[in-house]
């Protein structure tokens, strides 16, 4: 499996911080099918990690998409408490090592109620399932992804319905040297990369020549090779003047598999994630999507 992952690097302190270790992991559910596919996923990272995994979900009387549509709402809540703890039961049947489990019921809107939960408990990873099971699902289910990637500070993993794999071999990381990062943003990405024990393809895309030579993008470039110095990789250039399809290209030739994303306000990637093209990310990639702030 590759990865693929986009950072804006230029002005960043680059320096990595404390060891991370990720004690929670929220798995936001709707009990689609494609969310109890991805739950696997989740309970695997969770176990690896030695964490806590939180099964969130969020009910009320108006959810339409929704199986409980119309019962009282004091039934949607017995309903949704039940599947909670059956999911829980099946989860712990299919693992291969105990893992902690806690269940989440918020009544309300999703962007409403999951920060409680985040705070309670630390998360530090939040797990999604990027659409539902029908069209009005994916929809639904393809905005709250998209409100979650613009308003909250955790990373997120966004799994697609038909992703299966759960190893990664190599990894292909897309730089842009000429923006700015959050170096505790950069500083996860590299505890994913160590954790993951992958080889990196780390790859910038100039959109002239003049830019590729310029002092600053080979100071850039000097500093993030520094950085990954604990991590096995390699570093290619590309010029061209459509970077959204030039990585493309690059991600269909090396056959990535995963996407890891570092949104952020008023920048190329912001505007790549969060606008136009996050429909094309969130309803129709096939790859899972990993944001970090």
């Amino acid at each position: 499996m590759i990865m693929l992952i986009f950072i804006d690097c230029q002005n960043a302190e680059f320096c990595c911080s404390k060891t991370i270790h990720m004690k929670t992991i929220l798995f936001a559910t709707d009990f689609s099918r494609a969310a109890n596919k991805a739950i696997h996923i989740a309970t695997q990272i969770a176990i690896k990690q030695e964490a806590r995994l939180v099964l969130y979900h969020s009910y009320r009387f108006m959810n339409t998409y929704d199986d409980n549509y119309g019962y009282p709402i004091d039934v949607v809540k017995r309903i949704t408490d039940r599947k909670l703890n059956d999911l829980k039961k099946r989860i712990l049947a299919k693992a291969e090592k105990p893992a902690e489990i806690i269940l989440c019921n918020k009544h309300g809107f999703v962007m409403d109620t999951i920060k409680e939960p985040i705070d309670e408990f630390g998360v530090d990873l939040i797990v999604i399932s990027s659409v539902g099971d029908t069209p009005l699902e994916a929809g639904y289910f393809g905005s709250i992804a998209t409100e979650m990637l613009d308003k909250l500070n955790v990373p997120m993993l966004l799994l697609p319905p038909k992703y299966r794999r759960t190893t990664i071999e190599n990894a292909v990381m897309a730089v842009d040297l000429k923006k700015p990062i959050d170096a505790r943003a950069l500083d996860k990405a590299v505890y994913f990369l160590r954790d993951l024990d992958t080889i990196v393809d780390v790859v910038y895309v100039a959109k002239t020549d003049e830019e590729l030579k310029s002092e600053e993008v080979k100071e850039a470039g000097l500093k993030l090779r520094e950085l990954l110095k604990n991590v096995p990789h390699t570093f290619q250039t590309i010029v061209g003047n459509k970077q959204v399809n030039e990585i493309n290209g690059f991600v269909k030739k090396r056959k990535a598999q995963l996407l890891i994303t570092f949104p952020k306000l008023h920048t190329f990637f912001e505007k790549f994630f969060l606008q136009g093209n996050t429909r094309r990310l969130v309803f129709e990639i096939d790859v899972p999507l990993l944001a970090i702030k």
